[in-house]
């Protein structure tokens, strides 16, 4: 299937957009539509990220040069030094004509060595993370990296010693209104017109298509079964703060219905259960299957009377799961925290604390509705708000307008205006 056309701005002097994230699969899996329309329109794209399960196929879609930054030493003042170092030297090697960095540490890197070259910048926030809900010196050491974003953010190296402000070099992206309110709120003299709400990544055009709306999965709650035996799903890491363990409480005491878990351990998280776990969890909740990350696990599902259940207080950004499992008719139970102040009652079913008996209660709603015909009405409207607000299409043609607005200050960066003079005097030669 080709894909969906996007119009993109034109590259200025050939020199390379970079998109920086700490996890090659993050933008294999979160960005492709944006790098594949910047690669067939001629751009010039490459990617700096650490080296993972999926940088092969990242390689051969674009240039990747390997980037040495984890999330279990981004707290390492020593580690993130050296990762910025490295991001330092490519850049000055690469010359962009934009930097787009994803993830809060990689965001603070890019915009101190953007500021440094004078390159333009976009900064996609893919979600606070836990971070955002700590106290104490942990919540005082984030904020302090927040302020450290908005001070580089509006400023620029203008020659060999001297500096200015740009308050039009940055854009910043929110996946969602609460870490948009949450920046603003701690940086309350920061411009409001730099920072942007694009909601998540949006969901591929391949779960909108007609053929897969009208699929056999999308059928099963459209039939009328009294007391259905369902599937409830988890999608995600196996984090703790993701509700791993909450969804295991909850197949205790529904045992009578189907567990699966779409995901995998995180072995840079302290926060994960880890693989030696998962046999004796297996023997314990005998209704469950782990069935480990999967490509796409709920466009390929084959399950009757599936829900997706999300309880989780990570922080997420925008839990594509969720976009996908509305998009796909699937009956969706979250967490409030989950629903990032995008998603409301009228399109998931909202649990009003984090004890497994909230839960508990929203699925017997779910059956209540199914047996009264409002449920569909819900899975309706989920699809709807896919449709018109979450689709990939949009993300990409919102993202590159403000890659355009970007690099239209292309004139006025230290590295590549020095870079061309250079040039120049070389040609004149």
């Amino acid at each position: 299937m080709s894909s969906p056309s996007v119009s993109v701005p034109r590259n200025q002097g050939c020199r390379p957009v970079l998109v920086v994230a700490n996890s090659s699969w993050y933008l294999l899996h979160y960005r492709r539509l944006l790098l594949e329309t910047l690669q067939r329109e001629g751009e010039h794209v490459v990617a700096l990220s650490p080296v993972d399960s999926a940088t092969p196929e990242l390689s051969r879609l674009l240039i990747h040069i390997p980037w040495r930054i984890h999330r279990s030493t981004d707290a390492n003042p020593f580690s993130l030094g050296v990762s910025f170092l490295r991001m330092l030297f490519l850049v000055r090697a690469i010359k962009p004509c934009l930097v787009h960095s994803h993830t809060l540490a990689a965001n603070l890197l890019a915009v101190v060595v953007t500021a440094i070259f004078g390159v333009p910048c976009v900064l996609s926030f893919a979600g606070m993370g836990r971070l955002s809900k700590t106290q104490g010196p942990s919540r005082q050491a984030f904020l302090l990296v927040l302020r450290s974003i908005a001070f580089f953010a509006v400023r620029q190296r203008h020659s060999r010693w001297s500096w200015r402000l740009a308050p039009q070099r940055t854009a910043l992206i929110f996946q969602n209104p609460i870490d948009q309110r949450l920046f603003q709120g701690a940086l309350p003299n920061f411009s409001e017109g730099q920072t942007n709400l694009i909601p998540g990544s949006g969901v591929p055009a391949r779960y909108l298509q007609s053929r897969v709306v009208q699929s056999p999965l999308n059928q099963w709650w459209s039939a009328a079964v009294e007391s259905p035996r369902c599937e409830l799903l988890f999608c995600g890491r196996l984090l703790r703060s993701k509700g791993i363990g909450t969804f295991l409480d909850l197949a205790a005491l529904l045992d009578g219905h189907r567990f699966k878990v779409f995901g995998g351990v995180d072995p840079s998280s302290k926060d994960s259960l880890l693989s030696a776990d998962l046999p004796g969890l297996q023997h314990q909740h005998p209704n469950v299957t782990f069935a480990g990350s999967q490509s796409d696990p709920l466009l390929h599902l084959h399950a009757a009377f599936p829900v997706l259940l999300v309880p989780s207080n990570y922080g997420e950004g925008l839990p594509r799961a969720v976009v996908e499992a509305l998009a796909l008719g699937i009956p969706v139970i979250s967490s409030r925290a989950a629903t990032c102040g995008v998603f409301s009652d009228a399109t998931v079913y909202i649990a009003d604390g984090d004890a497994p008996g909230d839960y508990l209660r929203c699925f017997d709603q779910l059956l209540v509705d199914h047996g009264t015909g409002r449920l569909q009405l819900r899975i309706q409207a989920g699809r709807n708000l896919v449709e018109q607000e979450l689709s990939e299409v949009a993300v990409v043609q919102q993202t590159l307008a403000l890659y355009e607005e970007l690099k239209n200050d292309h004139d006025q960066s230290y590295l590549l205006n020095k870079d061309d003079e250079r040039l120049q005097h070389w040609l004149a030669q």
